[in-house]
């Protein structure tokens, strides 16, 4: 089983390609909690990591960090007015999802004005392989310290390097630009490969090269 007598409740939101591997990480070191829209996902990641599956959103209630990973932030709007009203007070939830910084900052203010609630964020970075190795990097945003000491073990679980790129919403903003930034290598890479093959070079022969260069499309940040 995951977790050990002097872990933590935790609890885990959205088993997707990413989410499904970072909520067997904390299984390992903490009692997790994990639900999913598909309840199957939930019950086979319990049995594959030791972690519980609830059916109920309100089943987390017992969690002191509830981390969300999830398509948008309308995901996590929708998501957490089902959790938050259960939790703890200075109980703590991150949001792993790539959300919208304008978002992320209404959430918080809403969430700790009425519940008392610390809404973090933590975009991550990696991929489903990072994900599946525990080697993400985090980018985190939060102004609260105390929440930023509860939830570091938690993100520490799941990821190689954390970042606190600054107050509640940061971690969001920098990853749109980490994401724009991996869009446009890729887009130029493309680009630059249809160039040499109006040359006369095959664009194989080409990427072959230029991943063993300083310019290598191959190194273009993870999602």
């Amino acid at each position: 089983m995951g977790g050990s007598a002097s872990s933590r409740s935790v609890g885990f939101v959205g088993l997707g390609a990413m989410g499904y591997h970072m909520a067997g990480h904390m299984a390992r070191r903490h009692q997790c909690f994990v639900w999913n829209r598909s309840a199957d996902k939930a019950q086979r990641h319990s049995a594959e990591f030791g972690s519980t599956a609830v059916e109920r959103l309100e089943q987390l209630a017992a969690s002191e960090v509830v981390v969300f990973c999830l398509p948008t932030s309308a995901e996590d709007e929708a998501i957490v007015e089902q959790v938050a009203p259960h939790l703890s007070r200075d109980a703590c939830v991150i949001s792993c999802t790539s959300g919208a910084p304008a978002a992320t900052r209404r959430m918080a203010a809403s969430l700790r004005q009425r519940f008392g609630v610390n809404l973090l964020d933590c975009p991550v970075s990696g991929g489903p392989k990072g994900a599946a190795a525990g080697s993400l990097t985090c980018m985190l945003g939060s102004d609260c310290p105390a929440a930023t000491q509860r939830a570091l073990p938690v993100v520490e679980s799941f990821a190689k390097k954390v970042v606190h790129c600054g107050p509640v919403g940061a971690g969001h903003a920098v990853k749109a630009v980490n994401n724009a930034l991996n869009v446009s290598h890729l887009m130029l890479g493309a680009e630059g490969l249809l160039a040499l093959q109006r040359l006369g070079v095959d664009p194989a022969v080409a990427l072959e090269a230029i991943n063993g260069a300083s310019a290598s499309i191959a190194s273009a940040p993870s999602e």
